[in-house]
């Protein structure tokens, strides 16, 4: 009887040991369980705090995103009838003109300066710019007034007038610029702005291309500047009508140089 009892005895305690052991199992695998579920719940929100972070940045950036738009000169259709040459003004002036030509490639303006805007705006987009062009063919009719109001409703922070020089001479060479004078009648607030955006765009093109600088020629009888609210100049790229300077802007090479020009112009207007 003693030996059963013995026997017994030893059958409960290995009994107990193995219960025990199961149990200790169990707890170990619930706490490596546990440890990874909050290793996972503190990842979790570690990404959804980079994340938000990242969004953050990415509408700051949104925020703070400076808008361009480009004015690709003159069209191949050109709108019937004429505008005021400026809000409340009494001239009026035709809605455009189609522009001029090169003497020894045949390019027209309106194609060139086309082309010319697909160029700069890759470029400037690059940079961080937001790049808006007020034409993307040269089969539609616009307005000096409707191609200002597109820089107005995007709320431009510089509107680039592009357009190529013509003179009754074959001499005349270069570039310049063109904002409103200081006596404007239509926007004079804007007109300090305006001859920096100039200022530091023919500068650049000058310095980038090695084009003759012309200067800056403050007028208010384009319609285009007139009708802008936001800063503003118009830049003549060169002669057209000079079989040198024609020829050369017709090429890849000096084409990339003007893209470089007006685009390191716009950084400097910022930067200043």
């Amino acid at each position: 009887m003693k030996h059963q009892n013995l026997i017994i005895g030893v059958l409960i305690a290995v009994i107990a040991v193995a219960i025990g052991a199961v149990a200790y199992d169990i707890h170990a695998r619930s706490a490596a369980v546990s440890s990874k579920t909050s290793q996972k719940t503190a990842a979790a929100e570690t990404s959804k705090t980079e994340t938000s972070q990242k969004t953050s940045a990415a509408s700051d950036q949104s925020a703070n995103q400076k808008t361009i738009v480009l004015d690709p000169g003159h069209s191949a259709v050109m709108p019937s009838g004429s505008e005021p040459v400026g809000p409340g003004a009494g001239e009026n002036k035709a809605k455009d003109m189609v522009g001029t030509k090169g003497v020894a490639t045949g390019v027209t303006e309106y194609d060139f300066m086309l082309s010319l805007a697909n160029k700069l705006k890759p470029e400037l987009e690059k940079r961080g710019y937001k790049v808006v062009l007020t034409r993307t063919d040269s089969q539609s009719a616009h307005s000096c007034t409707q191609r200002a109001q597109v820089a107005n409703d995007n709320h431009a922070d510089a509107f680039i007038r592009l357009h190529a020089n013509a003179a009754e001479s074959p001499a005349p060479n270069g570039a310049m610029t063109i904002n409103i004078t200081a006596h404007s009648p239509y926007t004079p607030s804007t007109y300090s702005q305006c001859r920096k955006l100039s200022d530091c765009v023919l500068n650049a093109y000058c310095s980038a291309t090695g084009a003759k600088r012309e200067g800056v020629v403050e007028r208010d009888d384009l319609t285009g500047n007139n009708w802008a609210k936001v800063p503003t100049t118009l830049i003549e790229v060169g002669y057209m009508t000079n079989p040198d300077e024609d020829k050369r802007m017709q090429t890849d090479a000096y084409q990339a140089k003007m893209v470089q020009g007006i685009a390191n112009g716009i950084d400097q207007f910022f930067k200043n």
